[in-house]
């Protein structure tokens, strides 16, 4: 072991002392020559890192780009899905044949009116705010009621109605209260929908659970009695129904309930005959909507609780020309049927009650539809009405019958 130390400490001094007389062999301009080639390859080496550099940022920003604007159109998708746009356009050809009487002679004659419109354009746009509150806005128009012009049909605020809630809601603005169900298969809308239907501004609160919903709000109304205060709010409605969740029941779909409105006066139509009123008369709606498999059925009876005395009601005069009290009542009962998925066949029996010349007392009609592609659908519809013998209309007559044919092409989406 000593042997190989001494031996390893003779070779370390021979090669130092070989070392130190090589580099004494070197010059200083030799030296300084190595210097500058050395200089120049870390300057050739700097300007290649820059360059470098330079590749690396530029395939940086290619990078961040689209993803900032991916997340951009993340950002602006998250703000439409809270919007749902859906609506509907409807085209109609119609043609109506009236039939009156002469009073004095008994003599009928008839007339025949034909149209062809754009009867129906409606635009709906619901918005999620947030969790608990809901915006809901439809946009309108009606050839034959609005004269070229669009307007807000409904326009509301939802607070509520879910889980969080317990189901309990509050809801305010622009809308149809409801009162009674107004349901139909038809292309035209039923006699109970065209006597009671009403739209107001409105404020109302209730619960909507899974199985039962009701609620009750006030609105200030366009008819008032004699002496009242128009400032004040008078009117008043509320509605009750049980309904069932989908896939219970073995398949079948229950909903009845029962409406109650303050002053049926309030109502659309019947606002237009009123001349002035003493009371106020409240109305009630009694509605069943079922439906199995194939087959839909409804049925609905809506009445004034009490009667208008004669003369407050514009309609309500007999063949002699004379005022008299009413009670407007209507009824609605029908059945659809779909035989294949594609077709529907409906048939109604409706009616009126104390209505004189203004609607048919009696009026049946059958209605076929068929979707002719996604969301496109062609009706025929055919409507046979019966008015009551004791009515005069404007021109002294007696309204008798009306026959009414309307073809129906309509989109949704």
């Amino acid at each position: 072991m000593k042997r190989f130390s001494a031996l390893v400490a003779i070779f370390a001094t021979a090669f130092l002392a070989h070392s130190v007389a090589l580099a004494q062999e070197i010059s200083n301009e030799e030296i300084r020559n190595e210097l500058k080639i050395l200089r120049a390859r870390i300057n050739k080496l700097e300007l290649e890192v820059s360059r470098k550099d330079r590749e690396i940022e530029g395939l940086k920003a290619k990078v961040e780009k689209p993803s900032e604007a991916a997340s951009a159109e993340e950002g602006q998708k998250k703000w439409t899905d809270r919007i749902e746009l859906s609506g509907a356009i409807e085209v109609e050809y119609g043609s109506e044949k009236h039939k009156v009487k002469d009073p004095t002679a008994g003599k009928s004659t008839s007339s025949r009116d034909e149209d062809l419109t754009l009867s129906t354009v409606e635009l709906h746009t619901d918005a999620q705010i947030n969790k608990y509150t809901k915006g809901h806005v439809v946009f309108l128009y009606e050839e034959d009621e609005d004269e070229d012009r669009v307007r807000i049909d409904e326009g509301t605020i939802r607070l509520g109605g879910i889980e969080e809630t317990h189901n309990l809601y509050f809801q305010a603005g622009k809308y149809y209260p409801h009162f009674g169900e107004l349901n139909s298969w038809f292309v035209s809308d039923p006699l109970t929908c065209q006597i009671f239907e009403i739209q107001e501004s409105a404020a109302e609160a209730g619960y909507d659970g899974s199985w039962f919903s009701t609620g009750a709000g006030a609105f200030h109304g366009d008819v008032q009695k004699t002496g009242d205060d128009e400032s004040r709010i008078k009117g008043f409605f509320a509605d009750a129904n049980i309904h069932n969740p989908e896939d219970t029941l073995g398949g079948v779909s229950l909903l009845a309930g029962i409406s109650y409105l303050s002053n049926v006066a309030d109502t659309d139509t019947l606002q237009d005959e009123v001349n002035q009123i003493t009371d106020y008369v409240g109305g009630v709606a009694l509605y069943l909507v079922a439906e199995y498999h194939n087959f839909s059925f409804g049925a609905e009876y809506i009445t004034a609780m009490d009667d208008f005395h004669a003369g407050e009601m514009g309609y309500a005069i007999d063949r002699n020309g004379d005022a008299q009290e009413t009670k407007p009542a209507a009824w609605n009962m029908e059945l659809a049927y779909r035989p294949m998925d594609p077709l529907q066949l409906a048939v109604k029996y409706e009616g009126t009650g104390d209505k004189f010349g203004l609607f048919p007392e009696k009026q049946y009609g059958l209605c076929v539809s068929y979707d002719l592609f996604e969301s496109t659908t062609l009706s025929a519809e055919y409507l046979h009405g019966d008015y009551d013998d004791n009515n005069q209309n404007g021109d002294g007559n007696v309204e008798d019958s009306r026959d009414a044919v309307t073809l129906q092409l309509a989109v949704e989406f």
